[in-house]
């Protein structure tokens, strides 16, 4: 099981360590951006530069109605996601499960930490990422 008091008491002591309205902004920015960079490296296309990333990314922001979203071409991961990667990191079974099969408990780790992450964002701005990944995949193909 995954511990989500874990997480949740996480993120409030880095909240309270900072100014929450801040890092929430920046939390939102990484959030998008690295979801939308992920759809970009899984669409299978050349590699683009910043500028195709951009334009590839306001047409997505535009398309799920992300309001006053902005994208970060170098953003990969989110605090969130870091923070949820450490907490399972901590659970003892689920390590033990990654040195039995490696490459498919690697697999099962990155889907489990996605999905956390999504739902605790989900939650935190009351909007849903889940189709940013798709949606971008089929804008890059596109673009390209």
């Amino acid at each position: 099981s995954v511990d989500l008091k874990n997480i949740e008491e996480t993120l409030i002591a880095m909240a309270e360590k900072g100014n929450l309205c801040d890092w929430k902004e920046q939390e939102r920015k990484a959030a998008i951006s690295s979801r939308i960079n992920l759809g970009i490296a899984q669409a299978g296309v050349p590699p683009i530069d910043d500028a195709i990333k951009n334009k590839i990314a306001a047409k997505v922001i535009e398309n799920t109605n992300l309001t006053n979203a902005t994208f970060e071409p170098n953003y990969v991961q989110s605090s969130v996601t870091q923070i949820v990667y450490s907490c399972l990191f901590k659970n003892e079974i689920l390590m033990n499960m990654l040195e039995e099969s490696s490459s498919h408990g690697l697999l099962c780790l990155n889907n489990l930490a996605e999905y956390v992450a999504l739902q605790v964002h989900n939650s935190l701005f009351s909007e849903d990422l889940s189709s940013l990944v798709e949606t971008t995949k089929n804008e890059a193909h596109y673009q390209s």
